[in-house]
């Protein structure tokens, strides 16, 4: 029996994306114009999902000293 993967209920805002451009007709590729991206970036819900999953991930770290958040391969020099 295999297992069943829950997904989290974050996501599901997905579901009701319109139709968005990656790339626009004619341009190569650019993040400042993909509408995806600007789309998940005006969902409040996505936005933490990302979060979480760094975080659980140990991709990112709170420093209580300084109350802040950073990458664990983060190297100020």
């Amino acid at each position: 029996m295999g297992r069943k993967v829950s997904k989290d209920k974050r996501l599901f805002v997905a579901n009701d994306m319109p139709p968005l451009r990656r790339t626009q007709p004619g341009k190569s590729y650019n993040y400042k114009d993909d509408e995806v991206l600007k789309w998940i970036s005006e969902r409040p819900g996505l936005l933490m999902y990302v979060f979480d999953k760094l975080s659980a991930g140990n991709y990112i770290t709170y420093d209580q000293n300084s109350g802040k958040w950073q990458g664990v391969d983060y190297n100020n020099d």
